[in-house]
């Protein structure tokens, strides 16, 4: 086979979005997110995720160029971000990129080599790309959220839990069963606000409330059917929860004119601190 009907049938096979015709078109593939050359299944998978996180894509070729054993392909790519790509949750947005396949024919194998800039993709889509640098020295990095709730009052009770997932999959259903929970607390009465951060396959969320008694908000349906899944479905392999109440709070806060800082020691209020005579009013918690 040469270079340009190699070339033809693995684009036709990428616009048919089909995963089993994209592995049997090219022996080898490299491309952004493949961690190097793939083929066989690991090509099959690698297509099939592509397909379900933008369905429908389709390559349109601006312009080639062929040699005695390769073709270089310039094309455009139009696609809506309708699944999980690089650990972003669907967005339904649109976005157009450009890249190039290098096709080259060597004997029977067919290696094709894919370029194009992932981190304009996400840019493109709205979505922000925080760069995290490897283990050092024990620490971990991964992402972290933050939900606010309606009341600027200082907690009362802070509620920590940990999940541990199995794998990338078990960790998107949590994300998904958490937004349905943080819908359903965020203009409950007492809910201050929370955070998660995911790292290594952990998942940990601290919750503010103002009062022990405002915990019982989390018992809506959203959190009823995530504990189900928890000990019905094996979602997860481990769960962790604590209540906490704060034995000391303290919090200082600097005047945006003059750079004073306002504190208040006690939990009680803010003391004037600056000629500006400025106080912080209603800062939400978490």
């Amino acid at each position: 086979m040469d270079a340009q009907a190699a070339a033809i049938l693995h684009m036709d096979a990428w616009n048919g979005n089909d995963p089993a015709r994209v592995a049997a078109t090219a022996d080898r593939f490299d491309a952004p997110g493949t961690e190097g050359p793939v083929s066989g299944q690991e090509l099959r998978a690698h297509a099939a995720a592509l397909f379900e996180a933008f369905p429908g894509l389709k390559f349109g070729i601006d312009a080639q160029a062929a040699g005695p054993d390769h073709v270089v392909l310039s094309w455009t790519l139009h696609v809506q971000h309708l699944g999980r790509y690089l650990g972003a949750r669907p967005s339904g947005a649109t976005a157009t990129i450009s890249g190039t396949d290098v096709v080259r024919c060597d004997g029977d194998q067919v290696r094709v080599l894919r370029a194009f800039d992932r981190v304009s993709l996400l840019d493109r889509l709205g979505i922000r790309v925080v760069v995290s640098p490897p283990e050092m020295h024990g620490w971990r990095y991964g992402l972290g959220s933050r939900l606010a709730g309606a009341g600027a009052e200082r907690p009362g009770v802070l509620v920590m839990t940990r999940l541990d997932v199995a794998d990338e999959q078990q960790e998107e259903q949590v994300s998904m069963l958490s937004l349905a929970v943080g819908a359903s607390l965020r203009n409950a009465r007492g809910f201050l606000g929370a955070t998660t951060t995911i790292v290594g396959g952990h998942i940990y969320t601290m919750s503010a409330f103002d009062r022990p008694e405002s915990v019982r908000a989390v018992n809506m349906k959203p959190h009823q059917r995530a504990v189900r899944r928890f000990y019905r479905s094996g979602l997860c392999t481990a769960g962790t929860v604590s209540v906490w109440s704060p034995v000391r709070l303290m919090e200082a806060v600097r005047c945006p004119a003059c750079g004073v800082l306002s504190e208040d020691r006690t939990g009680t209020g803010f003391e004037r601190g600056c000629a500006c005579e400025w106080t912080p009013r209603g800062r939400p918690f978490l």
